[in-house]
């Protein structure tokens, strides 16, 4: 069985339990980004501890200005001695763009989206959830709460021009995908800014009970 046929299916029994293929979008979303969570909390604890070590790494990079091998060893031995995982906070970030390509082959199926209980009924202001939106909001949005995601998460200067061009290329795929997958794409956007507002205050009341 493939991925598609499961998410299918998923989809179908979720959407059969509601009556409508929006919600069933929705609660399959937040399914996923339960299902994640400890990723999640794994990379913002990570953004955390990399953004204390900030000032450090700075320093290591005008001392070994010029020396990048010395530069990356020092480095490397700096997230040892305090205990990071740089690439902990990547692999979170990169899984909602694998099941965003799914979303899209399972409602771009017009046939399939048809067959689902209240798919006549549409979704809001949306008709079709297998045709972009046409009325542009759900590109919008995508823009919207990917720079908003974006703007809460990254801290380094150096990536900060990804804020402008990520939300301004996931709002151009919106226009281009069935107006299903960009439900997905905007509820995983708001659901991971609740996870990092969440995590955050966890992980500073963890640090004011160690005081």
């Amino acid at each position: 069985m493939s991925i598609t046929s499961i998410m299918e299916s998923i989809i179908r029994y979720f959407a059969d339990l509601t009556g409508n293929p929006g919600w069933s979008i929705i609660i399959v979303t937040v399914l996923i980004k339960i299902i994640t969570h400890p990723l999640s909390v794994s990379q913002i604890r990570s953004m955390e501890q990399i953004k204390v070590v900030t000032p450090k790494v700075k320093e290591l990079e005008a001392k070994y200005k010029g020396q990048p091998q010395e530069y990356q060893r020092r480095l490397a031995e700096l997230y040892r001695d305090n205990k990071i995982n740089p690439l902990a906070g990547c692999l979170p970030s990169l899984i909602p763009l694998p099941i965003l390509i799914v979303f899209f082959r399972v409602l771009q199926n017009r046939e399939f989206v048809l067959s689902l209980k209240g798919a006549a009924e549409g979704f809001l202001w949306m008709r079709d959830f297998s045709v972009a939106d046409p009325t542009y909001i759900m590109p919008i949005l995508s823009a919207a709460t990917t720079w908003l995601s974006m703007a809460q998460t990254i801290t380094d200067q150096s990536q900060k021009s990804m804020t402008i061009i990520m939300p301004l290329m996931m709002g151009w795929f919106a226009t281009q995908m069935p107006a299903g997958a960009a439900i997905y794409w905007v509820v995983t956007n708001i659901v991971t800014m609740i996870q990092h507002w969440v995590i955050k205050i966890q992980l500073g009341a963890k640090k004011e009970v160690a005081k």
